[in-house]
């Protein structure tokens, strides 16, 4: 069986905070797990992997709960969201032109930590920008800039890209559990599109 890791932010992991409908945000990962079983073994963080430079900060500490990192045949791996949150008013939480240079330094931790792994990048999904706060604002206009330096980033690494964003790009209220979030039915669409990357 393949053995896949999942690295992500609460798209994946699943968001733990009361939504406007009082429920929960799966994430994505549950239901890639879901559909995999028997096929593969899904691994990923008992956590929100945030920002790309908390994921290279814990990242060695991830891969140490995995039974076999050396094994592990693909990484499907995401930083951005938090990247480009604005808060209180305030520019990106990481400047764009650092995320360029930490994305690199990640995806060579990833190869030292995981070495037999292909790796799949996933670009950072679409919000509902207007139901956004001033103290916690994300722009569909910075995730596509964020986005697009991840893309350029990716060729020069030769990196796969799953442009999750371009899938979300048109979705509505009727997938979201919130602003920023995904319901069971937009986590199990992109767990579908996760999962025929990885498998």
């Amino acid at each position: 069986m393949k053995n896949i890791f999942l690295i992500g932010d609460s798209i994946r992991h699943g968001s733990f905070i009361e939504t406007l409908d009082s429920k929960l945000s799966p994430g994505y990962g549950v239901y890639v797990k879901q559909m995999l079983e028997g096929k593969a073994h899904v691994y990923a963080p008992d956590e929100n992997s945030r920002w790309a430079q908390y994921t290279l900060r814990f990242l060695h500490k991830w891969a140490a709960a995995v039974p076999d990192p050396e094994k592990i045949d693909v990484v499907h791996w995401n930083n951005g969201l938090w990247d480009a949150v604005r808060l209180f008013g305030d520019e990106p939480l990481t400047p764009i032109e650092c995320y360029g240079q930490m994305l690199p330094r990640v995806y060579k931790r990833i190869k030292l930590l995981f070495p037999n792994a292909k790796v799949i990048f996933a670009t950072s999904t679409a919000v509902i920008e207007e139901m956004s706060r001033p103290q916690f604002t994300r722009r569909n206009e910075d995730i596509r800039a964020y986005n697009e330096v991840a893309k350029k980033v990716m060729a020069e690494l030769g990196v796969e890209v799953n442009d999750l964003y371009a899938v979300t790009e048109p979705w509505g209220r009727e997938m979201h559990s919130d602003w920023v979030h995904f319901n069971e039915r937009g986590c199990i669409l992109l767990a579908e599109k996760v999962a025929e990357r990885v498998y």
